[in-house]
């Protein structure tokens, strides 16, 4: 062979390693998520879930809308009244562009703004305390489904304090009022204390979700500003 067959050859071999001989780099870092609600929703999708017929939420509501005084610009405003003890409520979006059937490590980072103050005591729960801010991810698109008279997510995310497979508790909405004093707005970052695994579905996609799990029996209500989703491999190469 001569020298001249072998650089080629060499060439060809080098190119098929950084490219994986037509996909991806092995280095390259998978697509990140991240969301702004101050101008839309960005596709996010509205259900809520965790009750039966006889006790179904009332005035559940979701929508982009002007923050409140101290508070500027706009955010996604979602609120219901719980009338089973227990209401999530509860927003999805698929993401793609993910390695087919591949493990990935997720970090949540949610900004809130809420005017509930700590400390306070209501029927079922405190409704500051009691009001957990979940999110979660699956291969699967999350939906309410009925199960033996009960409407429930179709995923194993835990319920309110206790997390599943499929989620995260990351706090509440309770701000940092103290003493259950006067009701006024405040953001409040909540973050993951640990990564959750997922693994993408055939198709290279992972379904997000997040909400609140209340179980306080009134009406609850939060303004997310923003989501942002640290997306890792589980396994680097």
């Amino acid at each position: 062979m001569t020298i001249k067959k072998i650089l080629v050859l060499g060439m060809i071999s080098s190119a098929c390693l950084l490219a994986a001989c037509g996909g991806d780099t092995l280095d390259e870092a998978p697509p990140q998520i991240s969301a702004s609600f101050a101008d839309s929703l960005d596709g996010w999708v509205g259900e809520f879930a965790d009750y039966e017929d006889a006790t179904a939420p009332t005035e559940v509501v979701w929508g982009l809308r002007p923050l409140p005084a101290p508070l500027s610009g706009q955010a996604y405003y979602t609120a219901g009244t719980n009338r089973s003890d227990d209401l999530f409520i509860y927003s999805r979006k698929k993401f793609v562009g993910y390695a087919p059937s591949s493990s990935y490590l997720l970090r949540f980072e949610i900004e809130i703004a809420s005017n509930q103050s700590s400390g306070c005591v209501g029927v079922g729960g405190a409704p500051g305390e009691s009001v957990y801010v979940v999110a979660g991810a699956a291969p699967t698109e999350p939906k309410t489904v009925q199960v033996n008279g009960e409407w429930r997510v179709n995923l194993d995310r835990g319920n309110q304090a206790t997390p599943g497979p499929a989620s995260q508790v990351l706090g509440n909405v309770a701000n940092a009022v103290p003493d259950c004093g006067p009701q006024v707005y405040q953001a409040k970052v909540l973050k993951s204390t640990a990564p959750l695994a997922v693994t993408s579905n055939a198709n290279g996609e992972i379904w997000v979700f997040f909400g609140i799990d209340s179980g306080f029996e009134a009406r609850s209500a939060v303004f997310y500003k923003s989501i942002k989703v640290a997306v890792e491999p589980a396994s680097k190469p």
